[in-house]
C-alpha cells in the first residue's frame, strides 16, 4: 500500500503501482489457501482432543467405585460429559484457529508498523496500559462468573436428569407443579449466571474496539502534524497496519471470552479426572486363577462415612455351599454383598476367596468368576438378548438360547412377535419387573460364575414367574459358592446354612430361631 501510494499514484509510475497491486492480490490469494488449510487442520486436531478427552473422562469415571456415584447426583455428572466438553470442544474447534491465525498476525501486524514508521508505531501503543488493565480485571471477574455458570448449568442437567429417572413417582402424587416451579427456579438462576458473564464480556469487548478507534485517531492525528516530513503513502500503511493490529485484538478478546468458559468447565472435569478410584487392583496383584469358592468374613467392619453399619462380622461360607442372609432390612446383609463384590473394602478386617484378601487380587480377573443378581434389575438398550450377554459378549446365539431355555425364558419370550430378539428400551421399560429379574439371571447364568450373589432377586417377581425361576435354582447354585439374601422361604429353603444378620452382627445361625 505504502509503495503503490508513494512511488505509483503520487510519482506516476504505473508499472509499481501494477505491480503493487498484483503482489498485494497474490498475497491475498495465498492467505486464503493457507487460512483455509489451517482452520480444517487446527479443528480436527481440536475434534481429536475432545474425543480423547471425552474417552479418558468416561473411563475414569467406570474405574470410580460405587461409593462416588453415591455420593454425586447423576445429572451432575452428566453435565460433566456433556456441556462442559462441549465447552472446551467450542473453544479447540472455533477458538484454537482464531486463536493460532491472530497470534501470528499480531506480532507481525506490530512489527510491521514499526518498520512502516516507528514514529507512528510508537503513538499506536498509547493504548497498550488500559489494554492490559481491562484484560486482566476482564480475566478475574469472567473467571469467577464462567464457573457459576457451569455451576448453574449442572444444577440444572442434575435436576432434569432426576425429573426424568422418577417421573412415574412425580405424576403419582401430582408433583408436577412442585417439580416444575423447581426447574423454573434453576432456570432463572442459570439466566442470572449467564446474563452476569455476558454482561461483564459486554463491558470488555467494546471498550477493546474503542481503544481501536483511539489508537487510529492519535496517528491519524499526530501522524498529520509530522507531514511533510511522513508521506501520505506511510500514513495510509499506518492506518492499514493498525486495522491488522486490533482485528486480532478483538477477536482474541472473543476466543478469550471462550477460554473463560472452557477455563471453567475444565475445572469441573478435572474435579472428576482428580477422583482417585478408591477400588482397585493392587500394583502387582495375585492372579486368582480358577476360584474354589471358599469365601471368609475375617472380623469385617464396614461405615459409610462415620456411620458404621457391619460391626465384627466372622463368618465362613466353605466352597460350593450356598448360605443365605436373613434378618430386617438395614441390617447390613446388602453391604456384605457389595464388600464380597468388592464393590466396596471393609473398614477394618479383611473378606477373603480361597484364603486371599481380595484386596491382593487382580479385580478384573476375579470379577469375571463373579455372578451378581440385584433385586432392581437394570436392563440396557438393546435386544433380551443382547442383555443376556451382556456378561459374555463373545456368547454364541446358541448360547444364549440354552440358557434362555433353562430359566424358562424363551417361553416368556414368544409373545413378543422378535422372540429373543425383542427390543428392550433403556431400564427394560415395557418389561415386566418379573421379566427384567429373569433376564438379569440369565445374565447371572450364563457367565457361569464360582462365586454367585442373589440380593433380594426373588423379591419382585410374581407366583407364576417365581415358579420359573424355582425350577432353575437349583441347577443355577449346583457346584457354586452362592450367597443368598432373600425373604421368601421357597428361596431361603434351598440354602445349606441359614445366618440371622440384625444390625450389623450375626444374630442367629441355622435353627429354628434363624429360620423364624
Amino acid at each position: 500500500m505504502r509503495l503503490a501510494i508513494n512511488d505509483g499514484i503520487v510519482k506516476g509510475d504505473e508499472g509499481v503501482l501494477r505491480w503493487s497491486v498484483v503482489a498485494y492480490a497474490a498475497v491475498a490469494v495465498a492467505g486464503f489457501v493457507l487460512m483455509g488449510i489451517v482452520i480444517r487442520g487446527l479443528a480436527q486436531l481440536g475434534q481429536e482432543l475432545v474425543l480423547g478427552l471425552r474417552r479418558e473422562l468416561f473411563d475414569h469415571l467406570t474405574s470410580l467405585s460405587l461409593r462416588y456415584f453415591s455420593e454425586q447426583r447423576a445429572g451432575w455428572i452428566i453435565a460433566r460429559l456433556t456441556s462442559d466438553v462441549d465447552a472446551i470442544s467450542d473453544v479447540l474447534s472455533q477458538g484454537l484457529p482464531t486463536l493460532v491465525t491472530n497470534a501470528v498476525l499480531l506480532p507481525a501486524a506490530i512489527t510491521a508498523l514499526f518498520i512502516n514508521d516507528w514514529r507512528l508505531g510508537l503513538i499506536s501503543l498509547v493504548v497498550l496500559p488500559p489494554a492490559i488493565v481491562l484484560t486482566r480485571w476482564f480475566q478475574r471477574r469472567s473467571s469467577v462468573a464462567q464457573l457459576e455458570v457451569r455451576n448453574r448449568i449442572g444444577a440444572v442437567t442434575a435436576h432434569l436428569a432426576e425429573s426424568v429417572a422418577g417421573m412415574a413417582i412425580v405424576q403419582s402424587f401430582r408433583r408436577e407443579r412442585g417439580f416444575g416451579a423447581r426447574f423454573d427456579a434453576l432456570n432463572d438462576d442459570n439466566r442470572a449466571a449467564n446474563f452476569t458473564a455476558q454482561r461483564i464480556s459486554s463491558l470488555f469487548f467494546p471498550s477493546i474496539e474503542f481503544l481501536g478507534v483511539i489508537a487510529t485517531i492519535a496517528v491519524l492525528a499526530l501522524g498529520s502534524g509530522l507531514l511533510p516530513t511522513t508521506e501520505i503513502g506511510t500514513l495510509a500503511a499506518a492506518y492499514f497496519l493498525l486495522g491488522l493490529v486490533f482485528q486480532p485484538l478483538q477477536e482474541l478478546s472473543d476466543v478469550y471470552g471462550q477460554l473463560q468458559s472452557a477455563s471453567a468447565a475444565m475445572v469441573k472435569i478435572s474435579a472428576v479426572l482428580d477422583a482417585d478410584p478408591d477400588i482397585e487392583s493392587p500394583p502387582h496383584p495375585r492372579d486368582p486363577g480358577r476360584i474354589e469358592g471358599e469365601v471368609v468374613f475375617d472380623d469385617v467392619r464396614f461405615a459409610y462415612g462415620a456411620n458404621e453399619v457391619v460391626h465384627g462380622i466372622d463368618l465362613v461360607i466353605p466352597a460350593g455351599t450356598c448360605t443365605a442372609l436373613v434378618g430386617e432390612s438395614g441390617g447390613g446383609k446388602s453391604t456384605m454383598a457389595k464388600l464380597l463384590a468388592r464393590f466396596y473394602d471393609p473398614t477394618a478386617g479383611a473378606v477373603r476367596v480361597d484364603g486371599i484378601d481380595l484386596r491382593e487380587l487382580d479385580l478384573h480377573r476375579y470379577r469375571r468368576q463373579l455372578g451378581v443378581v440385584l433385586q432392581d434389575p437394570f436392563l440396557f438398550t438393546g435386544t433380551i438378548a443382547d442383555n443376556i450377554r451382556f456378561a459374555r459378549p463373545d456368547a454364541s446365539d446358541d448360547d444364549v438360547r440354552e440358557t434362555a431355555a433353562m430359566l424358562g425364558l424363551d417361553r416368556l419370550a414368544r409373545r413378543f412377535a422378535e422372540g429373543l430378539d425383542h427390543p428392550v428400551h433403556e431400564g427394560g421399560s415395557g418389561l415386566s419387573a418379573g421379566e427384567r429379574q429373569l433376564i438379569s439371571i440369565a445374565r447371572a447364568l450364563l457367565a457361569d460364575p464360582r462365586i454367585l450373589i442373589l440380593d433380594e432377586a426373588t423379591s419382585n417377581i410374581d407366583r407364576p414367574t417365581e415358579l420359573l425361576i424355582e425350577r432353575a435354582l437349583d441347577r443355577l447354585l449346583a457346584g457354586r459358592t452362592s450367597l443368598i439374601i432373600a425373604h421368601r422361604l421357597s428361596t431361603v429353603a434351598r440354602a445349606d446354612d441359614l445366618v440371622v444378620i440384625d444390625h450389623g452382627r450375626i444374630a442367629d445361625r441355622g435353627g429354628e430361631a434363624a429360620v423364624a
